[in-house]
């Protein structure tokens, strides 16, 4: 899919992007975006089960013209709709936070304000995104039609409790014909950057990650990747009978599950252990449009198609 973004910078500059973003990267982000450190089966589970869930709405013929699909008349249903709409806009906002501001991490903002204790009161963005030398906030927002008011989502991509060195509002829109995306960022804010929160959130993250390097009936590679070393964890049929509960586990919307791999930092253990320090620069992933079968995140956590 390729992602038609107007951005505009915190000089009032208006530019106009195309950011390509394959299937597998879809997936990542929609799966994963905010999950922090929920628990590794809870992540390949959620982002399994939404794909199911939302299978109508993401048909390849679709997606490679750079929309999602409208469900058959029998299924169409405007809430599921505008909820797949809010999601796909969060996945979005997640995968262009990684390729605009070039952020490492991201987390629920929310998540965030319970690790540093602050109440849960008011309004707030939706993610709190970290690069090697700022933190930002998110607003994300996915719509069927128009984009709205992009005031008032700038508006609430600045509140919240956690103090942030600028604010991005993320508004995905004509979802169903033609995606495309404005992408505000308001005026820098001049603040200490919390190098502990980041190590706190990272340190839980890669720990969610740590018990899949101990499931036997995963087959193991060391794979390079843009000269950076990844282990690679072929996922066995067994393993998602177990964590499916011998739900459906089959081919669908073009993928075949039961050939998923997911990728790991060679690090990771070594992230699980000390979190991501300003020193960890984003991983950034190159690859040719006929190679949409391996997808590496900036935070280098991956999913391949055998």
């Amino acid at each position: 899919m390729e992602i038609e973004v107007e951005y505009k910078d915190n000089n009032g500059l208006i530019s106009r992007q195309i950011h390509k973003m394959s299937r597998l990267a879809f997936i990542k982000h929609f799966g994963f975006v905010g999950q922090g450190y929920s628990k590794n089966y809870e992540k390949i589970l959620r982002s399994l089960a939404m794909l199911l869930h939302y299978l109508y709405y993401t048909k390849q013929t679709d997606f490679d013209k750079g929309k999602f699909s409208e469900p058959p008349e029998i299924f169409s249903d405007p809430t599921e709709k505008g909820q797949f709409s809010t999601h796909a806009g969060k996945a979005i906002a997640d995968f262009l936070s990684k390729r605009i501001n070039q952020s490492i991490y991201t987390v629920n903002y929310e998540a965030a304000m319970r690790k540093k204790n602050i109440p849960i009161i008011g309004r707030r963005p939706d993610l709190l995104a970290f690069t090697i030398d700022a933190q930002f906030a998110i607003e994300a927002k996915g719509y069927t039609g128009s984009h709205g008011d992009m005031n008032k989502h700038k508006e609430q991509s600045k509140t919240g409790g956690i103090p942030v060195n600028y604010s991005i509002a993320c508004v995905s829109y004509n979802m169903y014909s033609k995606v495309k995306v404005k992408y505000y960022d308001p005026s820098n804010e001049n603040v200490e950057y919390d190098y502990k929160l980041l190590n706190d959130l990272t340190k839980e993250y890669y720990k969610s990650f740590i018990d899949l390097l101990d499931i036997k009936e995963f087959e193991h590679n060391a794979i390079n990747i843009n000269g950076e070393k990844f282990t690679e964890l072929q996922m066995s049929r067994k393993y998602l009978e177990i964590i499916l509960n011998e739900y459906i586990y089959h081919s669908y919307w073009g993928l075949n599950i039961e050939k998923l791999s997911i990728i790991l930092p060679h690090q990771l253990e070594m992230f699980a252990e000390n979190g991501i320090s300003k020193d960890i620069k984003p991983f950034f992933f190159y690859h040719k449009s006929e190679n949409d079968n391996i997808y590496i995140d900036n935070d280098r956590i991956g999913l391949k198609l055998i």
